[in-house]
């Protein structure tokens, strides 16, 4: 009876306060695929019974039952409103109706799929014993399922062998001595795991704890010189109360734009000019916002002249690191021994591509530059690489280089390929036509 009170008091508090949220979430699902909002399927209940679990559809409406009958981490079939409902568990607000009906609790084993009706055998059929919930020791310790399958293994026979006998044991040790009081503070902590499971804090601190502290040092810094060279060292009391409050504001404010804009999506590694432009965009935006909140809640007399001044010293002070990194990850790499010297032959988007590819994925290769047949191109740099010449400059550019192969991007005429042939047997040079491999042969137009 306890039990069912809370159940009917926290879904009836649930739906009224979520009704605005799940209307929000509802449009967003239709204006982003066609068909129902909702999502619903059969589930095994309290004593193996039947009955219809509700969900925000995270899959198109026509997918059907294909492929596994669990979620693994980022699957190919969830539409983009989806990949979010996943991430944040927002697709399992309409099982407040599910638990006001008394067909699920807030606190209970998650109800399975009909599919796996017949993991519930021996000692794992105690686990239907209990009215299936929300909220509870599973749901708390798998809070990210959908990243522990492996990736070289099938994720439904991973379920079945490794997962399921875990949240079945865990299950029932919990539930055989479960109390009310036990079950808020696991609707409690459900909640708070939830929330703050949103961001993979683990993965984001492994990878980008370092560019972390060197953005939050950025803000500061930034702020600092900006009120500096605007007020000098002494700083009238009205604006050091503004410059004090941005030392707290600013990075509460940019830290959490820029993670959820995608700024800590790769290491800083692989910075690229795409990621300048992220990094422009959202840092201006999140920079911006962040004064006008400085301005409107808290220091209405911050002079103007700042923001302009900050952000260019904070776009500065983050982009520079990175750029810096990058290049310093980069140059490891021009100290492998037994490098193969080449060039390249078509200075196009091919030759450009492809020289990226060279550069940035096979660290042996080491690119002496561009040929091309169009004079106006001599002497200009593709992807760093410097246009040194054409087919008649061979055998002074060989003389002075000793190169061993050349990598031709484009399909040559039936003359030229034959000299250029002819030219590499003498020289002991390896000819490479990509257009001429069948594989590039295929794609070919």
């Amino acid at each position: 009876m306890c039990k069912r009170i809370i159940d009917l008091v926290f879904s009836l508090l649930g739906l009224l306060l979520a009704a605005p949220f799940m209307l929000l979430i509802a449009l967003f699902i239709r204006l982003d695929s066609p068909g129902s909002v909702f999502f619903s399927q059969k589930r095994l209940g309290l004593k193996g019974r039947h009955f219809m679990v509700h969900k925000f559809r995270k899959f198109p409406s026509d997918w059907g039952t294909a492929g596994p009958g669990v979620t693994v981490a980022g699957d190919a079939r969830m539409t983009k409103v989806g990949k979010f409902l996943e991430r944040t568990k927002l697709d399992e607000l309409p099982q407040l109706w599910n638990i006001l009906l008394g067909e699920m609790s807030f606190v209970g084993p998650r109800p399975e799929s009909l599919r796996y009706a017949d993991l519930f055998t021996g000692e794992f059929e105690k686990v239907l014993e209990y009215i299936p919930g929300i909220f509870g020791p599973n749901q708390i310790a798998f809070r990210n399922e959908a990243e522990l399958y492996p990736h070289d293994q099938a994720p439904e026979e991973f379920y079945r062998r490794v997962l399921f006998p875990q949240k079945a044991k865990q299950d029932i040790e919990y539930f055989s001595k479960a109390n009310c009081v036990g079950d808020v503070v696991w609707i409690f902590r459900g909640i708070w795991v939830s929330l703050i499971g949103v961001v993979n804090w683990q993965r984001l601190l492994g990878l980008h704890l370092a560019i972390l502290t060197v953005d939050i040092f950025a803000i500061e810094i930034a702020w600092l010189l900006a009120n500096g060279l605007r007020f000098g060292v002494d700083i009238d009391e009205k604006y050091l109360s503004a410059l004090m409050t941005g030392m707290w504001l600013f990075p509460l404010i940019l830290i959490p734009i820029m993670i959820f804009a995608g700024n800590y999506r790769h290491p800083v590694r692989y910075f690229s000019m795409v990621d300048v432009i992220r990094l422009f965009k959202v840092v201006s935006f999140a920079w911006i916002l962040a004064y006008l909140v400085l301005l409107g809640f808290f220091e209405r007399n911050s002079a103007i002249s700042l923001a302009p001044l900050s952000l260019l010293f904070v776009l500065f002070l983050m982009g520079t690191p990175r750029i810096w990194y990058r290049e310093r990850w980069r140059r490891q790499f021009h100290f492998i021994d037994n490098k193969i010297r080449l060039v390249l032959y078509g200075a196009g988007r091919r030759g450009m591509a492809l020289a990226s590819l060279l550069e940035q994925g096979f660290p042996k290769a080491e690119i002496i530059g561009f040929l091309d047949d169009d004079d106006a191109m001599r002497g200009r740099f593709i992807s760093s690489h410097k246009v040194i010449g054409c087919e008649r400059d061979l055998d002074t550019l060989y003389t002075i280089h000793q190169f061993e192969q050349i990598w031709v991007t484009f399909m040559p005429q039936n003359e030229k390929y034959h000299r250029l042939e002819v030219w590499c047997a003498e020289h002991d040079v390896t000819l490479i036509v990509l257009s001429a491999m069948k594989p590039f042969a295929q794609l070919s137009v």
